[in-house]
């Protein structure tokens, strides 16, 4: 791959799906696959696992290589992927798709205009079953500083900063309303079923006796509920 200082853009994979895959025969749970691509064998990339479709998997996950236009124009210049199913122990090799840039993109195709071709999958045995469906485009790298220190990056992974730093605005918010009507939420929520139960009483009581012949006040009223656990029967001695 060529260094970071050389890159001038960016050729971005989609793998989207596959169909008619046939799994290994050693795994008993059901079928699970995510795929692996890469262009330098030393930096890998993964798409999220499928856990439905089973045979015919979606994943629909977006990865971006930093290329030369050198390596855009090589004849022999590929992408690499590979399927796997998820095992209880080890995760099992399902197949591999191999292709080249220039069966992706023609000489004259304009840079910025996305690209879509079915390839067979390779099976370990070397036969081919199943297909997968792969999308690829290639983009100035400029807008991707990124890419200046590292070679590939997932969009998952490029929009993992900004998510966790809107959830922490997003709990720095719930923190700052808590703190602010701590008095009345401490209130509220110190209230339990009894004395809402209690309250619903006495009101009750009040409108019968039409606030009339009743000598106790609400708080007396309430001090007696929750006091009448405690009150024993005297002890009469002779």
């Amino acid at each position: 791959m060529p260094s970071a200082a050389k890159i001038h853009q960016v050729l971005e994979i989609n793998l989207i799906s596959a169909q008619g895959m046939k799994p290994p025969s050693s795994p008993r749970r059901r079928l699970q696959t995510y795929a692996v691509t890469w262009i330098d064998p030393a930096t890998k990339l993964r798409t999220r696992v499928d856990k439905l479709g089973g045979h015919n998997p979606t994943w629909n996950d977006k990865f971006l290589f930093g290329v030369t236009k050198d390596f855009l124009a090589g004849d022999t210049s590929s992408v690499c992927v590979a399927i796997y199913a998820v095992g209880t122990f080890r995760h099992h090799l399902v197949g591999t798709v191999r292709f080249l840039i220039s069966n992706m993109f023609s000489p004259d195709a304009d840079d910025a205009t996305p690209c879509f071709s079915a390839f067979q999958i390779r099976r370990p045995s070397g036969r081919f079953h199943g297909v997968m469906n792969i999308g690829a485009m290639v983009m100035d790298g400029s807008g991707f500083p990124a890419l200046e220190k590292i070679s590939a990056l997932g969009y998952r992974d490029l929009m993992g900063e900004k998510i966790h730093q809107r959830r922490r605005r997003n709990r720095r918010k719930r923190k700052c309303c808590r703190e602010g009507e701590g008095e009345s939420w401490t209130a509220s929520s110190s209230s339990s079923p009894r004395t809402t139960a209690a309250l619903k009483d006495w009101n009750g009581l009040r409108e019968l006796a039409g606030n009339k012949g009743l000598a106790m006040s609400a708080s007396g009223f309430l001090c007696c509920l929750v006091t009448q656990r405690s009150v024993h029967q005297p002890i009469i001695t002779l």
